[in-house]
């Protein structure tokens, strides 16, 4: 059984869409909460990223809804982090090139 994956995502934000982009291509299962940078939840920061910003995971812990969550879960972020993250989790070659001289071109 897969472990729970949490996307905390802004519309309008660039690094959090090919985040989005990254999860769709892999084939994870995931759920997508929208996060409105003008008005952020008040839990948002001291629950899922202290710097209060997008995109952020939380994976594992238990399925809990997305507004509420677990402390259980590993809460990760920055986008590029996120990205070599959901590239570790899929299938060896599924996002990114098996060889490391491939990779890095």
């Amino acid at each position: 059984m897969a472990s729970q994956l949490t996307l905390y995502t802004a519309k309008t934000c660039p690094y959090a869409h090919r985040v989005e982009l990254a999860l769709e291509e892999s084939g994870l299962q995931y759920t997508s909460f929208e996060i409105d940078l003008q008005n952020k939840p008040e839990w948002y920061a001291p629950r899922v990223n202290p710097v209060s910003k997008v995109p952020a995971i939380t994976y594992g812990g238990p399925i809990v809804p997305p507004d509420n969550p677990s402390p259980e879960s590993t809460k990760l972020a920055e986008s590029l982090v996120l990205l070599e993250f959901i590239a570790d989790l899929s299938k060896p070659g599924n996002l990114l090139p098996t060889d490391p001289v491939l990779r890095a071109k």
